[in-house]
């Protein structure tokens, strides 16, 4: 990715410009990023609070695949496999989540930036296997945003 910096004093505001060959997620987090910054700062980092064998661990997002609701419990899996537990419901925790998180099924939350592949699969859905191995079903409902989001 090349940036280029214009110094003009006769314009009042910042403006970003974006030159792509087509829509990816790359770009798509980049625009929500740039759109996140309030008077040049970023908004503060998200941390996850997970919990596992009655231990606490906090989670960056970054190191998250998927989250979804198992059993009655909200698991969390990160990039490497590991598998926690969440006490907040799923609506919550995709409130406090960065852009490249979307929802998938009434369910399930993604990471967009670990997907491995997608497949089509039966009755309009998709079937998603995120770069841990782990997978799940994107629902009809969700399959639209879900395409946009990653400029499909």
């Amino acid at each position: 990715m090349k940036v280029k910096i214009e110094i003009n004093p006769e314009i009042a505001e910042i403006t970003a410009v974006i030159h792509a060959p087509k829509l990816t997620a790359e770009v798509t987090m980049i625009v929500e990023n740039l759109e996140s910054m309030t008077e040049g700062v970023v908004q503060q980092a998200v941390l996850l609070n997970a919990k596992k064998d009655d231990k606490f661990f906090i989670i960056e997002p970054k190191d998250v695949d998927i989250i979804r609701t198992e059993g009655g419990k909200i698991k969390l899996y990160t990039n490497k496999a590991k598998e926690y537990d969440l006490t907040k419901p799923l609506h919550e925790i995709l409130d406090q989540l960065p852009s490249n998180f979307v929802r998938i099924s009434k369910s399930t939350i993604v990471n967009i930036t670990r997907v491995d592949h997608l497949s089509n699969s039966f009755n309009g859905t998709m079937y998603i296997v995120m770069k841990n191995g782990v997978n799940d079903y994107i629902s009809r409902k969700y399959l639209g945003d879900f395409k946009k989001r990653l400029g499909m």
